[in-house]
């Protein structure tokens, strides 16, 4: 037998601290406090440059891997269970060492985990501490404030008290909860001796003295007693101090002295904190981290007071609040050293820069802050980036990121003002700036863009440097070296490039200051200052002194010189130099584009200039992307020319029906041309098909022979496209070519009647049109022959599929306007319909297409339907039933002949159902179709379709039990029957709706038993159904698998029933006797699916059905939430726990569906169960507060806890303890003493409380402490 080892032993506190120490590459070894800053210590002056830093370095390495190799043995030391002597052995001097028996070695089962118990020590102790608080608070007969206030110092006095016992006794997880507790009380006596102090002591001092001697106590005493809560609250205590000092002065200016020196105290504490670990053997991380929040509080509060002072201090409070960020940026400074150093060196940059910026305040008016703030900011960023001694304290990068993101957000108003401005300019000649304010912002966006590049200029040299070296002392990188923003990255600093270079193995708990950002780049602000210089310019010229010619005339000469000096002087320049000229440039023509239609008389001319400066702003770009340039220039040529014919007196489809031929015509010229690069060829064609698309959409409007001209040189285009043999035309291309002539010809075909006909053309035209697709579709084969002598296959082929698939859609178009077109009428609809159908014939028949017998088949029946509109028969079933039973009878032909046409079948099966299923729901409603109406109160339909699904289940039965051959194919169509059967069987949920809620006359009273009845009904179809689809059904198959075929049966039932609910008591005893019922099956079909696979309906469906039918059944209000939400968690719980109890003896697929099955746990198979259970009786604690709803909770609660402790189950467990906390807190919400009773309110959680807390503590002096929250929670199953 091989004896248990300690592998799970952690290692001891005082290695892991060495093994940081010995890893710190950041504070000096040799002093301990200075921050090495490459490679030398400021503050002792060790020098770590050369050999003698990488020995130093290989040495420590050598004794972390001595650490790590001792840990590494120590969790190989064997652990052997030793028995207990007995007395007489005990007497012997010298005692014979046996192995032990197998028998002796402790099993699972011995006894409950001992361990996981202390947890409830904090339960216990808070429930006490609440019992308390409300019989001191809440008790009527205690309003005297010194019996309440001595009753609370007792009991802070016992907590405080019984934790040091408990302490000592070795109990230190629950010592840590009710010390806590007892931490809390001290500050509650605090609160409450306040109501005795005589008039003349302010209450401020007397908190801030009785902190002071409280939390240095607490310090003092709780190394001393073992108790970290106490460190920690004392720590925290003495750091509000002088905060409460502060507040002592009713002054604004007192409070914020009183937070600087609250945030310099805690950074005196944080360095106190971080210098040991204070006698518990590890570092105080949690009081560190702690003190480090409360002191980023202190310095919020203080920029948030420093604003509040009054006219009594004479002094602006712009002053004091630069005042105030000057001393945070020296206290962050200061604390760059301590955890969070590079956030606090982010603080100390950006306090530098606002300190300058919350000065411009002094200056008043819109326009004097849009130049006043960005040239402080700008100012106070070149002092902080001047200031390199304070970049040896601070981490250098997140010092330089925080001043720049100060900067960032002054600039923030200027520039979103910039492109405000830029965008009213553009919008209309009315939004702009007053002069004064428009050179302000002008000025202002100068600024920024020279201080950015002073910072840039002033601090790039300085950066630090991420490769490269100079001698022998460089070998070692300042990434891998001792230094303020040095970073362990796990090689060997004397080979950090080598490949062989061995690995450092960097520990788990790093030290809380080894991590600084390396310093960031500032070359990049230099490029954005040069993008702030575009954006100054650009704002000059929304200036509205100068005139705009003037403007145009600069804009467009700076663009030339701009794009110019970019290809020319800075060709070779990186991107990052050229794209503020290029962008620029760009922006340039733009703006000088949109400000030339300010005067009708500089459109014209100055639109040609702007087409010839975007050819020169070609050049600035590569030539694989000037085909935007052209794209860009031809469509704005084609504006100008367009603009050019509507000033000179043409109508608006003239000017767009010419501007369409134009284009189209230099479409067709650049098509020919091959010398032409294909993406500006393609650019010139994406702008050609905006006009016409225009065109088109004015067809919709107005028809004329202009739009007929315009048209036909687009289908010219389109039929050069498609036979063009050009190189570079992408069959993408082609195919939306070929898809542009039908409808083209269509468009010409309505324009022309509309130009010659006297009378409204729908009539003829549409006819012409449905003709023309005929043709189209029936020689088909003759078109793409013709192509292919000239093509090769691909483009042949998708150019024949785009002509189709257009001519389908014109077909479609054509179909709709005879239906909309009031002109047209049902005659000319049939004759449209039926010229289809005859060329779908003829395409079926002479270009064969599989489409081309159902499209007739649809064209024929539209033809049908038209046929009963001109009769005027009204009515669903007439219109819907015979072409969709001719379809199923059809297909279930073909299917008993040999040829299976399952699909049609369903198509048409589902057709003659679903929508008689729909116009039943809708009947009766403001939804309903007057036309497809029956009569109030008889339900034929739903009579009707129940009946059709018991006929399809018959049918499906017969067909099973068949013997002949034919009969016997059609079992192929016995689930699409059967499917349909199920929807059909619906129909008695809709009914009972319908009856529910009055649509329909109710045959019974009360309603509830017709509506059950009926559902029942439905629910037999849709179950007998469900289970011949699933006998049916291929092994391995969904159907086969699946759980969810029985799932409508359950549904119809209770949609069926849901609607009936009223203020009766035998109709609200039946909805929670169908509620037990369905739990009931749920339970049944979860120990049937422990058993074997099952394909009953999941739990989770059935579970959801009966907390709807619980909602319904409680809506009335006459019975409280506990008579539902009780029996759902019981039932629930009593599923999960069957697995719990009794696991499947197969192995079943581990999902949400087959739940409880397949699961393990307590948190998947108790959790849903417990949270059912509570959920609405906490949340009816707020809503309906009642003592007795209270103390059941609590009860629920307690019992859970207890169960979840001794079987080891977690769920129960924490679910127990978060209900505690979460019950007493909405207690006290509804204010204890008006829903709930205070006397028995107390009483049972002083018992609970209680009980819980002899239990912890009882098991935790058996076992002993030696492990935390996490490793007890952990001991849960």
């Amino acid at each position: 037998m091989t004896a248990a080892t300690a592998s799970g032993r952690t290692a001891p506190a005082w290695s892991s601290t060495a093994i940081a120490e010995l890893l710190d590459v950041v504070r000096c070894p040799v002093c301990g406090s200075g921050i090495v800053a490459e490679r030398r210590c400021p503050a002792c002056g060790a020098d770590f440059r050369g050999a003698i830093g990488r020995d130093l370095w290989e040495a420590s390495q050598d004794a972390v891997d001595a650490l790590t190799a001792r840990q590494l043995v120590l969790e190989r030391v064997p652990i052997v269970p030793a028995e207990a002597p007995s007395a007489a052995v005990a007497a012997e001097p010298v005692v014979a060492h046996h192995p032990p028996a197998p028998s002796a070695t402790p099993s699972p089962a011995a006894g409950p985990s001992a361990t996981v118990q202390s947890v409830l020590a904090v339960a216990g102790a808070g429930l006490v501490a609440v019992a308390a608080v409300v019989f001191t608070f809440f008790n009527p007969d205690l309003a005297d404030p010194l019996p309440r206030a001595a009753i609370v110092g007792a009991i802070a006095a016992a907590f405080l008290g019984g934790s040091a016992v408990l302490a000592r006794r070795g109990l230190r997880f629950s010592a840590e909860a009710i010390g806590a507790l007892g931490v809390v009380f001290l500050a509650l006596t605090i609160a409450t001796t306040l109501a005795l102090l005589p008039s003349g002591l302010d209450g401020w001092v007397f908190t801030a003295l009785t902190t002071l001697v409280a939390g240095g106590a607490l310090a003092g005493l709780g190394p001393r007693a073992g108790i970290r809560a106490w460190l920690w609250s004392g720590l925290v205590a003495l750091a509000f101090v002088p905060l409460m000092l502060g507040l002592a002065t009713p002054s604004a200016l007192s409070a914020t002295a009183g937070c600087l020196a609250s945030a310099a105290a805690a950074s005196a504490l944080v360095a106190f904190a971080s210098r040991g670990s204070g006698g518990f053997g590890r570092p105080l991380t949690a009081e560190t981290v702690t003190l480090t929040v409360v002191q980023f509080g202190f310095v919020a509060a203080a920029l948030a007071t420093v604003w509040g002072t009054d006219a009594s201090t004479r002094v602006s409070p712009a002053y004091l609040a630069s005042a105030a960020l000057v001393a945070i940026a020296a206290l962050a400074a200061v604390s760059a050293r301590h955890l969070a150093g590079a956030l606090w060196s982010a603080v100390a940059g950006a306090a530098i820069v606002g300190a300058a910026a919350v000065l411009s305040l002094t200056a008043a008016g819109l326009g004097n802050w849009l130049v006043a703030f960005p040239v402080a900011a700008g100012l106070g960023l070149v002092v902080a980036g001047a200031l390199s001694p304070l970049h040896r304290v601070v981490a250098r990068g997140a010092f330089f990121a925080g001043a720049v993101a100060v900067v960032a957000a002054v600039a923030v108003i200027p520039t979103l003002t910039a492109f405000l401005t830029l965008g009213g300019v553009i919008a209309g000649p009315s939004t702009v700036l007053p002069s004064a304010t428009g050179l302000a912002l002008t000025a202002g966006l100068a600024a920024l863009a020279l201080s950015l590049a002073s910072f840039a200029a002033i601090t790039t040299p300085h950066g630090v440097a991420l490769a490269g070296a100079v001698g022998d002392e460089a070998s070692v990188p300042l990434a891998h070296g001792f230094g303020a923003d040095a970073v362990p990255s796990g090689r060997a600093p004397h080979a950090p490039s080598a490949p062989e270079a061995p690995r450092i193995p960097v520990p788990d708990t790093e030290p809380l200051e080894s991590w600084r950002p390396p310093a960031i780049g500032t070359r990049w602000l230099g490029f954005l200052g040069a993008w702030y210089a575009v954006l100054a310019f650009l704002t000059v010229l929304a200036l509205p002194d100068l005139e705009v010619w003037a403007r145009v005339a600069i804009g467009l000469v700076a663009a030339v010189v701009a794009g110019g000096v970019s290809t020319t002087r800075l060709r070779d320049a990186s991107a990052a130099v050229r794209m503020p000229l290029v962008v620029g440039a760009h922006a340039a023509v733009a703006f000088a584009a949109v400000l030339s239609w300010r005067d009708d008389d500089l459109t014209v001319w100055a639109g040609a200039a702007v087409v010839a400066a975007l050819g020169v702003l070609a050049l600035t770009v590569p030539r694989a992307a000037r085909f935007v340039h052209v794209g860009v220039g031809f469509a704005y040529a084609l504006v100008v020319l367009a603009t050019a014919l509507a000033r000179a007196g043409a109508d608006p489809i003239v000017v767009v029906c010419l501007t369409t031929c134009a284009a189209g015509v230099v479409a067709i010229a650049v098509t020919f041309a091959r010398r032409v690069p294909s993406r500006e060829w393609y650019a010139v064609l994406v702008v050609t098909a905006v006009p016409f698309a225009i065109g088109v959409l004015q067809v919709v409007f107005e028809r004329s022979g202009w739009t007929a001209l315009s048209t036909a040189v687009i289908f010219c285009l389109a039929l050069t496209l498609v036979t063009t043999t050009r190189p570079g035309l992408g069959i993408v291309v082609r195919t939306l070519a070929a898809a542009t002539l039908v409808p083209a010809v269509a468009v010409v075909a309505v324009c022309l009647g509309a130009q010659l006909l006297p009378m409204s053309g729908s009539p003829i035209v549409l006819p012409v049109i449905a003709a023309i697709v005929a043709g189209v579709l029936a020689s088909a084969d003759l078109l793409a022959g013709a192509l292919s002598r000239r093509l090769p296959a691909a483009p042949v082929r998708a150019a024949g599929l785009a002509v189709e698939a257009s001519a389908l859609l014109t077909a479609v178009i054509a179909v709709g306007l005879s239906l909309v077109r009031t002109s047209a009428g049902l005659p000319t609809t049939l004759l449209v319909l039926v010229i289809l159908g005859i060329g779908f014939v003829a395409t079926a028949l002479f270009s064969p297409r599989r489409y081309a017998w159902p499209l007739a088949g649809t064209a024929f029946t539209g033809a049908l339907w038209s046929a009963w509109g001109i009769v005027g028969v009204t009515g669903l079933e007439p219109y819907l039933l015979p072409p969709a039973l001719g379809v199923a009878i059809v297909a279930a032909w073909l299917t008993a002949r040999g040829r299976p046409a399952v699909g049609l079948y369903s198509v048409g099966l589902a057709v003659a159902v679903v929508p008689v299923l729909i116009a039943l729901a809708l009947d009766g409603t403001d939804a309903a179709m007057p036309a497809l109406a029956i009569d109030a109160g008889f339900p034929a339909r739903a009579y009707a379709l129940v009946g059709a699904a018991w006929a399809l289940v018959a049918a499906s039965v017969i067909v099973s039990r068949a013997s002949a051959p034919r009969v016997r194919r059609l079992r192929l169509l016995s689930a699409p029957t059967l499917a349909v059967a199920i929807t059909a069987a619906a129909a008695a949920a809709v009914q009972g709706v319908r009856w529910g809620t009055g649509l329909d006359a109710a045959p019974t009273d009360p309603l509830i038993v017709a509506a059950l009845a009926f559902g029942l009904v439905g629910a037999g179809a849709a179950a007998s159904a469900a289970r011949l689809l699933h006998v049916g059904a291929t092994p391995g198959t969904l159907l086969s698998r699946t759980r969810s075929l029985g799932a409508p049966a359950v549904l119809i039932v209770g949609v069926a029933a849901w609607p009936a609910i009223e203020r009766d008591w035998s109709v609200i005893w039946t909805m929670w006797a169908l509620l037990l019922a369905l739990l009931a099956l749920m339970v049944a079909v979860a120990a049937r699916g422990l058993r074997a696979p099952t394909a009953l309906p999941p739990v989770w469906f059935l579970f959801a059905v009966s907390f709807a039918t619980a909602v319904v059944a409680w809506s009335p209000r006459d019975l409280r939430v506990e008579w539902f939400s009780l029996p759902l968690g019981l039932f629930l719980l009593a599923a999960g726990a069957l697995a719990l109890r009794r696991p499947a003896p197969f192995a079943p697929t581990r999902s949400f569906e087959a739940w409880p099955a397949g699961w393990t746990g307590s948190w998947p198979l108790l959790a849903p169960g417990l949270v059912t259970m509570l959920s609405a009786s906490v949340a009816a604690t707020y809503t309906d507060p009642r003592t007795w709803r209270a103390i059941l909770v609590m009860a629920i609660a307690l019992v859970a806890i207890l169960v979840g402790a001794t079987r080891r189950l977690a769920a129960p467990f924490l679910i127990g303890i978060v209900v505690l906390p979460v019950e007493n807190v909405l207690a006290f919400m509804v204010q204890i003493g008006r829903g709930i009773e205070a006397m028995p309110w107390w009483i049972t959680l002083s018992v609970v409380g209680a009980v819980l807390l002899i239990i912890a503590v009882g098991y935790e002096r058996r076992a002993g402490d030696g492990t935390g929250l996490a490793a007890r929670l952990r001991d849960l199953a």
